[in-house]
């Protein structure tokens, strides 16, 4: 079968009959395949796998999706099935399933809508053309907290990587990622089944979770800032794969002139891929000075923008912390600063309060469920790395929500703030981010402080709000390049690493937390930033005049690098410590 750039074939699946269902009767796993439904280094959000193998007899661009390869999802499916019948105790038997726009989409959605049906499940889809069911990876987590009575979604989507690749992403009540005991108790599961159960006459029951959540990104933005200048606004939109149809509409809802390029990108990754001419063609046909560039899933950004007759790139690092700044200090809003550590800090000087935490909202959005008193599991909290900053910019390890509450309130007794309407604001340098409002009162006569939202709590990647907030401050005249400190540049770089070569990076780099290590005659202080069950995460190098981290990629066979530092000499200073770390630490 073609689709988009992928040509690919599938193998034989052999189904039994019966009676009115069919049976997959499941070959042991190997060792190999063990590892990738419950892998050494636990992922940062769902599981990804290369579910296409390149057929080298045939071309560089042939493909073949053995059966193997689709029996691990499937495995996955039938085990996420159980443990929420298990949670639910057999009740609320409703689940969304939802796809970005990749080769393999249409299997899983199928074989996936039969494993769930058959086990007893209403099988929700997006309102799409028949036996599709696209939305962004963003809107589906969002879903589950934002459409009454479905408590389980799945997302199939591997984001950025290259089309060959699909994955998992699924919530359970909540929009967080699954992690800890619940997602070591999924993969448990999918590696002891011997058979696996469809039903091929299932019919989904279609919603429109799309202007679901467009209605309510639209809401939340009117208690931020006035959505005016985009209106009648020429916006160029491009997204890698498909057409973003969520936000398409969102932006034509508000007002916007949209232009959409529908040339596909493989991998789709906006970050690593700008194509300046064909952009530049666009923009200046339509007259536009703004252009949106997204991944697969619609959860990795960046903005092409034309300042001054000049053309300028913008990655998700440098969006946010303008735009936070700008934010702070033109509209004075109150920020609190929920960012991943290796995520930007030219934003930290204009927050209300910074916090840190380990990448991946997995970390991120325990803060959010802390500061409204959502019970969390405790192997989610336990597996958390999660900082908050003293009053002396030290960072100060929490594992419970009431170092932070005392830390805000303090802060407000300070600032002499009775009652205070904060944005919190969560996010990492990939691309993710989500905003809400916090509202903390002082009660009349007491000393207590109550923390309340109007708006449901979205734990995992929602960076629409933020993306139109941003391009209504660019339409109003504000740049991006007058709001962060460009004496100091941030990048990330990655060396290729398997799981185990990850964790013998990891551990054998222990031996300096605490110390220092000189890199090509820099001195570096090292420290290990761990979880709360004190495990090692990330390394920080710090020098005299910048800052770097790495950790293990979450996402694929790669050990990733962070640098701030000074713009003459940044490159240069990454490369030279991933040879150190590499040559001596492998």
């Amino acid at each position: 079968m073609i689709d988009f750039m992928i040509d690919y074939k599938l193998d034989d699946i052999l189904l039994e009959d019966a009676e009115e269902h069919k049976v997959l009767k499941l070959s042991p796993l190997t060792k190999d395949e063990i590892n990738i439904i419950d892998p050494i280094v636990a992922p940062t959000s769902g599981l990804r796998i290369q579910i296409l193998e390149m057929i080298t007899e045939e071309g560089p661009e042939k493909y073949i999706l053995p059966n193997r390869n689709l029996y691990l999802f499937l495995r996955v499916f039938k085990a996420i099935s159980h443990k929420y019948k298990a949670i639910k105790g057999g009740k609320d038997l409703r689940v969304l399933l939802v796809t970005d726009d990749r080769p393999t989409k249409d299997i899983l959605l199928n074989y996936c809508s039969q494993i769930f049906s058959y086990e007893g499940f209403e099988v929700y889809y997006q309102v799409d053309d028949k036996n599709k069911s696209r939305i962004s990876s963003p809107y589906g987590a969002a879903s589950v907290a934002l459409i009454k009575n479905i408590n389980l979604v799945i997302v199939l989507t591997a984001s950025h990587n290259d089309l060959s690749w699909n994955g998992i992403k699924f919530y359970i009540d909540y929009p967080i990622p699954i992690s800890g005991d619940l997602f070591k108790d999924i993969s448990k599961r999918a590696l002891d089944y011997k058979e696996i159960e469809l039903n091929p006459n299932f019919k989904p029951v279609l919603i429109d979770a799309e202007q679901i959540n467009n209605d309510y990104v639209i809401n939340l933005l009117s208690k931020i800032l006035e959505i005016r200048s985009l209106i009648g606004k020429n916006i160029v939109i491009w997204p890698y794969l498909g057409k973003a149809r969520g936000i398409v509409n969102l932006f034509t809802q508000l007002g916007a002139k949209v232009h959409l390029i529908e040339e596909e990108i493989n991998p789709p990754n906006p970050i690593k891929e700008i194509r300046e001419e064909r952009l530049q063609r666009e923009m200046n046909n339509t007259r536009s000075d703004l252009a949106i560039l997204l991944d697969a899933d619609r959860d990795r950004i960046a903005l092409y923008v034309k300042q001054n007759g000049t053309y300028y790139t913008f990655i998700p690092n440098e969006i946010y912390s303008a735009m936070h700044n700008i934010l702070a200090k033109e509209f004075n809003k109150k920020i609190i600063n929920v960012r991943t550590i290796p995520s930007d800090l030219r934003g930290d000087e204009s927050s209300f309060l910074n916090i840190l935490t380990g990448v991946g909202y997995k970390h991120l959005g325990i803060i959010l469920y802390f500061l409204f008193d959502i019970g969390v599991d405790q192997s989610k909290i336990d597996s958390a790395i999660l900082y908050i900053e003293g009053e002396n910019k030290e960072l100060i390890k929490i594992d419970n929500p009431s170092p932070l509450k005392e830390r805000i309130i303090k802060l407000m007794e300070e600032n002499q703030l009775d009652d205070q309407k904060f944005l919190i604001v969560m996010w990492e340098e990939s691309g993710g981010h989500t905003l809400n409002i916090l509202n903390v009162k002082k009660q009349q006569g007491t000393d207590t402080y109550t923390f309340t939202t109007e708006f449901p709590l979205i734990a995992d990647k929602y960076p629409v709000p933020a993306l139109v907030l941003a391009s209504e401050l660019i339409a109003r005249g504000y740049k991006i390049s007058d709001s962060i400190d460009w004496s100091i540049v941030g990048i990330n770089r990655t060396i290729h690493a398997n799981d185990k070569e990850k964790v013998k990076i990891m551990d054998n780099f222990a031996k300096n937390d605490g110390q220092k290590v000189t890199i090509d005659n820099t001195e570096y202080a090292v420290d290990a930033l761990s979880d709360n069950n004190n495990n090692i995460d990330i390394y920080r190098l710090k020098s005299k005049d910048s800052m770097l981290y790495f950790r293990p990629s979450g996402t694929g066979p790669d050990v990733r690098f962070y640098i701030f530092a000074n713009r003459k000499k940044y490159q240069k200073e990454i490369a030279k410590v991933m040879d150190y770390i590499k040559s001596n630490y492998t």
